[in-house]
């Protein structure tokens, strides 16, 4: 990278214990002569709470030419910066302010000498599968693709029937609290929680994760990138709970939904010599004594 070109950075506007050590990060980007642009209402957060941004530009849309985009917070931040990118393919890079922050590259501390490392070229691009989900039922305003996981989800206390199909041969009907789809990076997500398999991030697959079956003998399945799965949900309840990685929505328990491979990626940076061993071992705390 230049210094000449264009970051864009998206935060969590949950920031209190960070607002120096984000005032520093402001002043080494404007320093190294980078152009700047804040996304609108984290700038709006940071400038309400004193912090300098040294001439940094708020924005609403990533500028044309922009090579870079910081997320500063944990997960859900990261999340929302890719759904902030689109279908751009700019790569990310993830700096933890967060809890676990699973999908970030480095903390707040160590963002200078990432941003250096960035410069240099001494990093890793990695490309992530999306999933997207098609219905009429989906309101037009929200996103439709999903890095984690799309989630079925019972609504209320009534139990969720999803009938699954794949490339049109009946599959299996799930009962229970509901039904994920998880990408590979969201394997270590939601999925995990509910029994699923760890999967490595840049394998193109997708994961059917049961919440909480009825039916003992239904088992998380992996199925190809190219499978198409249809996907009915039925409940006594009428409606059903719909989660696109951080948006939920209630919507009727009828109709078919179709969930392919997203016809675009997101871009993670990460440290050239940092492998997903190394990440399950820091953020899962493999092989750590108990």
């Amino acid at each position: 990278m230049n210094p000449s070109n264009k970051i864009a950075i998206y935060g969590s506007r949950r920031q209190p214990d960070y607002f120096d050590e984000l005032t520093r990060l402001f002043k080494f980007l404007n320093d190294k002569g980078f152009r700047v642009y804040i996304q609108s209402k984290f700038a709006g957060y940071l400038e309400t709470n004193g912090v300098d941004m040294h001439a940094s530009i708020p924005v609403d849309n990533i500028p044309t030419g922009t090579s870079l985009v910081m997320s500063l917070g944990g997960d859900g931040t990261f999340l929302r910066a890719a759904r902030w990118i689109g279908e751009r393919e700019i790569p990310i890079l993830g700096v933890n302010t967060g809890h676990l922050g699973f999908l970030a590259s480095c903390s707040l501390s160590d963002s200078e000498e990432m941003i250096e490392e960035v410069c240099r070229g001494n990093i890793r691009i990695e490309k992530r599968m999306l999933i997207e989900v098609v219905s009429d039922a989906i309101p037009a305003d929200k996103w439709r693709y999903a890095l984690n996981e799309i989630a079925f989800m019972r609504y209320g206390s009534s139990m969720l029937h999803v009938n699954a199909s794949v490339n049109q041969s009946f599959l299996a009907q799930y009962r229970g609290d509901g039904l994920i789809v998880a990408t590979p990076t969201g394997s270590t997500a939601y999925s995990l929680s509910a029994g699923g398999p760890v999967i490595e991030p840049t394998i193109d697959c997708m994961c059917l994760c049961p919440v909480a079956p009825h039916t003992l003998t239904l088992r998380p399945l992996v199925a190809g990138a190219d499978s198409v799965i249809n996907l009915q949900p039925e409940s006594r309840a009428s409606n059903f709970i719909l989660t696109i990685d951080d948006q939920s929505m209630v919507l009727p328990a009828k109709g078919e939904f179709r969930v392919k491979k997203a016809p675009f990626s997101t871009l993670l940076i990460r440290k050239k010599d940092e492998g997903f061993p190394d990440i399950l071992r820091q953020k899962l705390l493999w092989s750590a004594t108990p």
